[in-house]
């Protein structure tokens, strides 16, 4: 089996520079390390399978983890971080002593990447990751490898014994990945807002493995139109978008702005709807970006044919409680009582065409009962733009672009 890794790309491509220092909490087998040697970078291998193997009956766990390190220079830090699927292996306690050891060591930014097994058949032994090319690599059921059973660690309990490391970015079910494996990117005391995509993201290799086929793209004239509009407000503008946070190329967009944050609302609102029921309203907590942002453009896609009147109005009252004057508001709407079941994915492209992908067969009943209700539900906001259009689906949508009124 084989799994294609975005996020080891992203470092060699865009993250790591020359001179970066390297840990690999992984054997050298792995190939990895040729990788970032070309790039002059300094390596350190510390094998915690091999701490794995010898310590399985141990009877004092984080001793032995002190005795397995080596002896690291007073001033080293490291740059990176990488502990491949070996975090799936160690206990909770033995991962924070792990961060606690290493904590000399680490600096403000210092990146940390990890697999994480996220499937109802967990591995049983950590796997030997073969490279093979284009950081694809090959799962090697090697017999020297202890037998460990996976601990299913979520992404919540793991972070919680990392003391200082923050996530900042996620890859899941790309092209080419093991669908069971989610990849993390941690960030050591990241001065960075939680949502605001960085430079160098994992994101911005989506486009070095995945070719957009031809019938997944469409022109929407729309998204010019609201990129004009927001251009004019000023030369580097802030703008929110709305869609899913992975699985999706973000850097075109990143490029044609100053600040590009992402805010996943479907995900959101779902959570929401688990914890509260299906009365479950917007509210300002559901933003986890910098409260101080000043927002001059929000593309929120489909996801309003998805909300109540009620979760609609709440909305552009909590938006445009952080727009300036003239910001651009760019949403679908779809025409037919019958639209698709979910939220659709929309990816900006170079070309500054749209790929729309995951588009739901089943269908279901549209909340909303004309478009005059919505413009009612957005008292605050007027109309710029109006496009009509269809998706790879044959679902027709009519497109707007509006402009907020204070």
């Amino acid at each position: 089996m084989q799994h294609r890794s975005f996020g080891l790309a992203a470092l060699t491509t865009e993250m790591v520079k020359s001179g970066d220092r390297i840990l690999d909490l992984g054997p050298l087998s792995s190939g990895t390390t040729q990788a970032f040697l070309r790039l002059n970078c300094q390596c350190h291998i510390e094998d915690l399978v091999e701490y794995l193997s010898e310590n399985q009956n141990c009877g004092d766990p984080l001793k032995a983890l002190e005795e397995h390190l080596l002896p690291k220079p007073a001033n080293l830090k490291f740059d990176v971080i990488l502990c491949w699927d070996l975090l799936n292996f160690l206990d909770l306690d033995v991962i924070q002593h792990l961060i606690r050891l290493l904590q000399p060591h680490l600096k403000q930014g210092t990146i940390l990447h990890t697999m994480r097994y996220t499937g109802r058949q967990q591995p049983h032994k950590p796997r030997r990751f073969r490279l093979l090319e284009n950081f694809c690599f090959e799962y090697v059921d090697d017999p020297s490898y202890p037998e460990v059973a996976s601990k299913g660690h979520s992404t919540v309990t793991l972070l919680k014994c990392m003391d200082r490391f923050s996530l900042f970015n996620s890859l899941m079910k790309r092209e080419g990945m093991d669908q069971n494996v989610t990849e993390h990117f941690l960030e050591y005391e990241s001065v960075t807002s939680r949502n605001q995509v960085r430079s160098g993201g994992a994101s911005d290799v989506s486009a070095y493995f995945r070719n957009v086929r031809e019938d997944e793209r469409i022109a929407m004239p729309g998204v010019e139109k609201a990129m004009s509009c927001i251009n004019t407000l000023t030369t580097s503008p802030t703008v929110l978008e709305c869609g899913r946070k992975n699985g999706r190329n973000i850097d075109a967009l990143k490029k044609k702005v100053g600040s590009l944050y992402v805010e996943d609302l479907h995900a959101s609102m779902a959570w929401q709807k688990k914890l509260h029921g299906d009365e479950s309203g917007f509210s300002a907590s559901i933003f986890s970006m910098d409260p101080g942002a000043r927002l001059d453009g929000v593309f929120l896609w489909d996801l309003l044919n998805f909300y109540s009147p009620q979760q609609i109005q709440q909305l552009g009252e909590l938006l445009g409680a952080r727009m300036t004057p003239g910001a651009a508001l760019h949403f679908v709407v779809y025409k037919s009582a019958q639209i698709p079941e979910r939220p659709a994915t929309f990816e900006v492209l170079d070309d500054g065409q749209v790929a729309v992908t995951g588009i739901a067969a089943g269908k279901c009943s549209r909340s909303l009962s004309s478009t005059a209700e919505l413009m009612r539900l957005l008292p605050g906001y007027r109309l710029h733009n109006h496009q009509i259009g269809r998706l790879p689906s044959g679902d027709s949508y009519q497109e707007f672009v509006l402009q907020y009124k204070p």
